[in-house]
């Protein structure tokens, strides 16, 4: 077998999984043509624009695509070792191994070079791949490209030959400079995610200051863990080279810019170019140094954050940084366990997990919580979530029922029992999370008819936990006064025992209404499907209490979201929020205060994310804002007029709530004058 027609195949193996923007290589298989067009692309200099490698090699891509046609190596064989590990670890000395030769070269030896030169670089340069890639505009609600499109954005500045992707990025990318990179650490500070239990661990607050901010003087690891930062950091930045000309805040509190401009929403816009381009080289950076391969806790970190950047973008069900972090965090858990572990980081690890099982509930994907490792690419593996693994990082905890009558029975005022059930309420929100996408709206329990069992099961609960929150809440409300107008963003390292209070009250919302929201409409989209009326006539009961109960949350979230500064930054919990504002169309009208306060919300996270170029997001707050200026009627008129009171004399057959084709607003109309429907617009 010929060692040179072997690394040639080999290399443009590589260049198509670079291409399809995966680095899965153990799921990875493409057909022998698409290997055999790939070699031809090779050997061909018709390309007018880069050639892929040095004219005198094109001969030798030849004989290559001659000798792998031939049968020269099988398949089968070929993906086989393609799917090993050292495959991966050997692709950069292959590359190397190839350009000290010319085509004449006789003799090689099958022994690849342990070191590249920096002589290798120009010759490797020549070489990378003449593929073109064309990335479509984004049509996503999100300040970057979606998951699709991302894949090949950050493929291709990999791959230098092809200056499409590449030339853009680098333009759009800001300058890493030390006093760039102090702006976007110091702007970390303001957000949910400078919390991370992980942050402390790494100290990379500490590293970046000793290497005065610059990048160069970091390990590879830590460097990419600044990477991550600054592109996080980039969602809440207002540096000039990241919003670009045009107004924007003087600091992060700055008050009056966020509370009086009507530009805010334009900055979500501004910045998607910038944040982009510090996201791809953030994700260039991690593939190069193989941070999912090595469990530490900066490469564990840098996972999350990678992973909370696809949150903000519309991916897919497919996480592979998420899965990676979770991958790190339960090889490291048990060392962790061993050494110094305190009831502070068991609640605090208990709150990480239920974010990230709210998240999976609100989209209606698997929980990452944990992944299990298995083999070589076991972090690429998703497991569902486990009590054994939960209860690694959190410590055992009493039932749902004994965390209420612990509460009840408490009678002194003071916060103290809301410090010690936090982690209770935590954990059990995981737990709801998992029954959920176990027995009702997961992957499996979609393909059977839906269990009466399951339902009452989980709204029994769901009932508990909503009294845990009311007892909880009521003591957040009696510690609190209401928060000052020209109240600052919270810091860390400046959190009083107020701004706690109402961060965790905060929390306890979000925490029951993405369960409430993602149940209530599981049973919007399947009590009807079954042929049993009984049956039906059971769902509908059930189901008009779950929209009751999700009615409740909305009102509650409405209040926790006056419990946070005028001025905070959380665009991960858009996908949170924004079903809540769709939610708002059928339930809002009864308290047009909860209603204003969503809407209020979502514009604050267009300074963050672009979603206002989305035309079904900027629709929905449209619509809202005409609701909002209505005047409202009177009791008798409303109640005459409502929809509900139409559906009082429909058939127990029919949907007791809106009608068939959607939800409507009393009033509420398009410019042809009839009725509008929110579903046409609300991603049903």
């Amino acid at each position: 077998m010929s060692c040179q027609n072997v690394n040639l195949i080999y290399i443009a193996v590589l260049e198509l999984i670079k291409f399809s923007g995966s680095d899965n290589y153990a799921g990875i298989s493409f057909t022998k043509d698409e290997v055999l067009k790939a070699l031809k692309l090779k050997s061909s200099s018709s390309s007018s624009d880069n050639v892929a490698f040095d004219p005198d090699n094109l001969k030798d891509w030849s004989k290559a695509k001659t000798w792998y046609a031939s049968g020269g190596v099988t398949h089968n064989d070929l993906f086989r070792k393609v799917k090993t590990v050292d495959f991966k670890n050997g692709l950069a000395e292959r590359r190397a191994q190839h350009g000290k030769g010319s085509s004449s070269s006789k003799g090689r030896t099958c022994r690849p070079s342990r070191s590249s030169s920096g002589s290798d670089a120009p010759s490797r340069k020549h070489r990378r791949s003449n593929m073109k890639v064309h990335v479509p505009p984004a049509t996503s609600t999100s300040l970057v490209v979606s998951s699709q499109q991302l894949s090949l954005a950050v493929a291709t500045p990999l791959q230098t030959g092809s200056a499409l992707a590449s030339n853009v990025l680098e333009l759009n990318c800001p300058s890493l400079d030390p006093e760039f990179v102090a702006h976007c650490f110091d702007c970390f500070e303001y957000l949910p995610q400078i919390n991370h239990a992980l942050v402390k661990r790494t100290g990379i607050k500490d590293s970046i200051r000793a290497a005065a901010f610059d990048l160069h003087h970091l390990r590879p690891q830590s460097r990419v863990l600044a990477l991550c930062i600054i592109a996080f950091a980039s969602l809440s930045s207002f540096h000039e080279s990241v919003l670009g000309p045009g107004p924007r805040p003087q600091s992060m509190e700055d008050l009056d810019f966020f509370l009086s401009s009507p530009d805010i929403r334009e900055c979500g816009m501004r910045r998607a170019a910038a944040c982009r381009a510090l996201r791809a080289k953030a994700v260039k950076d991690a593939f190069e140094t193989g941070i999912m391969f090595e469990a530490t806790e900066e490469n564990a970190l840098s996972c999350y954050l990678l992973d909370n950047l696809d949150q903000s973008d519309t991916c897919g069900p497919t996480r592979i940084w998420g899965a990676a972090y979770i991958a790190h965090v339960r090889a490291m858990a048990p060392r962790w366990r061993e050494g110094k572990y305190t009831q502070s980081d068991e609640a605090r690890w208990m709150g990480l997990l239920m974010a990230e099982s709210l998240f999976a509930t609100a989209r209606r994907i698997p929980m990452l919580t944990f992944v299990l490792s298995f083999g070589a690419f076991g972090l690429l593996t998703r497991r569902d979530s486990t009590l054994h693994d939960q209860r690694l990082l959190s410590g055992p905890e009493s039932s749902l029922e004994s965390l209420l009558e612990s509460i009840e029975s408490k009678k002194q005022p003071g916060l103290q029992v809301l410090w010690s059930s936090m982690k209770p309420y935590f954990f059990h929100a995981v737990c709801l999370a998992r029954q959920l996408y176990l027995e009702i709206n997961g992957d499996y329990p979609r393909l059977n008819p839906l269990s009466e069992v399951a339902v009452i099961k989980f709204l029994s609960s769901l009932t508990l936990l909503h009294s845990v929150v009311s007892l909880l809440l009521a003591r957040v409300n009696s510690a609190i006064g209401p928060p000052p107008h020209t109240r600052t963003p919270i810091r860390d390292g400046d959190l009083c025992v107020d701004s706690a209070a109402r961060s965790c009250g905060y929390s306890l919302v979000i925490g029951f209404i993405s369960l409430a929201l993602p149940f209530h409409h599981e049973l919007e989209l399947r009590c009807d499907i079954e042929d049993d009326p009984r049956f039906r006539e059971r769902m509908q009961l059930f189901r008009m209490q779950a929209r009751k109960m999700a009615a409740s949350g909305l009102h509650e979230l409405a209040c926790a979201l006056r419990y946070l500064p005028p001025l905070h930054y959380m665009p991960v919990n858009w996908h949170i929020l924004y079903p809540c504002a769709e939610f708002c169309v059928e339930a809002a009208a009864e308290n047009k205060e909860d209603l204003e306060m969503i809407v209020k919300e979502l514009k604050i996270m267009g300074y963050s994310l672009d979603v206002f170029s989305s035309p079904q997001v900027t629709q929905l707050i449209e619509r809202l804002e005409v609701y909002l200026r209505k005047p409202t009627p009177a009791f008798g008129e409303d109640f005459l007029n409502s929809a509900e009171l139409a559906d009082l004399f429909l058939p127990l057959e029919q949907p007791w709530m809106g009608s068939p084709k959607g939800t409507f607003f009393d009033g509420m109309q398009d410019e042809s004058g009839s009725d509008f429907p929110f579903s046409e617009f609300a991603n049903e």
